[in-house]
């Protein structure tokens, strides 16, 4: 008997950030156990993409040139495509589901992943009254990626009795123990010049608002201005103008110690080779870059946001809110950690990755669910 499962993951887009990468890795994990994995984006691919060729050959790939605004005709070439293809199951992210919900109306059930803070996932409130609406009478089952991303899911859409289905981001277990050349190559540079006892931090994510590099910088420059020996780094792409707005902010420190790498690929080789992770967002969901951290020994700091918030706990440092002097004193309390506190923690966060946020373990708990709202 034939098990294999047709699932379709569909998504606006595959640029490069957490939730785009999330799908990739997921729609790889679960083509291992033998299922059929179709991924759909609404603006076409750009084939030298990374996340895109991180994909698995089995992985296949439909995408549709979007219209800026809302496009009324991808509701029917995303009908005539899902109904052709008939899927076991299908899973949107992000604002795919408006589309998905008309494509499929009543036909399909629709898991959908919640990848931030609920609120921050719709545009308006006549969105978020709509969804509102199809969360509760229609076939639309959500899933969010942590207690505070579900806790907003309850809040926002009003459920004080019915919670989304709770399941972990994970990532694959690297296997690969060579860093890159270039990577390598950045941090011996960065130690010439500076000296071998100099502690390396890493930041990962785009620059845009919602990161708050703004709040990071300002507390990296007055604490290496206070004559801590401190690099930070800065692994971000642009995405628009207010992108140029923050990098041109973050010169304006003129600070050599606080490096801008750009958007690279290669991102688990610099948290290899740091001391420290930073993220200093407003809001988040489940960051795929902290996991990241977790796997790489690296020692988390982060403003208390998300679910930053119960993944780092005690074993990292969480500042009190997100002011400047306490953004400080979280880095100041990390420098200051001894070698048992920082082997504590690092042995916890390599445990937490491993029992709680690996992707076969992730992929595993989304199977089962595929098919326990199957059952409904």
């Amino acid at each position: 008997m034939d098990n294999t499962k047709h699932i379709l993951q569909i998504i606006p887009n595959l640029n490069i950030g957490g939730a785009e990468k999330f799908v990739c890795d997921l729609s790889n994990e679960l083509s291992e156990s033998k299922n059929k994995i179709t991924i759909i984006t609404f603006y076409n691919i750009d084939k030298n993409n990374f996340l895109y060729k991180s994909l698995k050959e089995d992985v296949d790939i439909i995408s549709f040139s979007k219209k800026k605004g809302f496009d009324f005709s991808l509701i029917f070439k995303l009908r005539k495509t899902i109904y052709s293809l008939k899927p076991d199951f299908i899973h949107t992210h992000l604002r795919a589901l408006n589309y998905v919900f008309f494509a499929t109306f009543l036909k399909y059930k629709i898991i959908h992943t919640i990848h931030n803070d609920a609120s921050k996932e719709v545009n308006s409130s006549l969105e978020g009254f709509f969804r509102k609406i199809i969360y509760k009478y229609f076939k639309v089952y959500p899933v969010t990626i942590s207690k505070e991303s579900n806790k907003s899911f309850i809040d926002y859409y009003s459920y004080p009795k019915q919670s989304s289905k709770i399941i972990f981001n994970g990532i694959p277990i690297d296997k690969t123990k060579e860093i890159n050349k270039k990577a390598k190559d950045k941090i011996k540079d960065l130690k010439q010049k500076y000296g071998e006892d100099v502690k390396i931090f890493i930041n990962i994510g785009r620059l845009e608002k919602q990161k708050n590099h703004i709040l990071l910088c300002e507390a990296m420059n007055e604490v290496s201005n206070q004559g801590h020996n401190i690099i930070l780094l800065i692994a971000g792409g642009f995405r628009n103008e207010n992108s140029k707005k923050i990098k041109d902010k973050i010169d304006s420190f003129s600070n050599s110690r606080i490096v801008c790498l750009g958007e690279i690929n290669n991102c688990i080789d610099y948290l290899k080779l740091s001391d420290y992770f930073v993220l200093s967002s407003h809001y988040e969901g489940m960051p795929i870059s902290l996991i990241e951290a977790f796997s790489c020994n690296c020692i988390p700091i982060a403003t208390p946001v998300g679910a930053m918030i119960e993944m780092i706990d005690k074993d990292g440092f969480l500042s009190k809110s997100l002011s400047l002097n306490d953004f400080k004193i979280a880095i100041l309390k990390a420098l200051k950690i001894t070698l048992n506190q920082k082997q504590r923690i690092i042995k916890n966060n390599f445990k937490k990755y491993h029992n709680l946020y690996s992707m076969p373990s992730t992929a595993k708990k989304y199977l089962d669910y595929y098919e326990e709202v199957n059952k409904y």
